[in-house]
């Protein structure tokens, strides 16, 4: 999941993040958040991250 949340970050969910405040982002705060609302298995030795409505 904290994959996720850094492909978020990085894809800009967020906006625009200066670097100089980069360094601050709780990326494992934003992903006990992200966990509420999506979940994670493995099939086959693949990972798959689905949102839950």
């Amino acid at each position: 999941m904290k994959e996720l949340t850094e492909e978020f970050v990085d894809e800009g969910l967020f906006g625009g993040i200066p670097d100089h405040l980069a360094h601050y982002i709780d990326y494992d705060a934003i992903t006990r958040d992200l966990a509420m609302d999506h979940t994670e298995t493995e099939i086959g030795g693949e990972r798959l991250i689905c949102w839950c409505q």
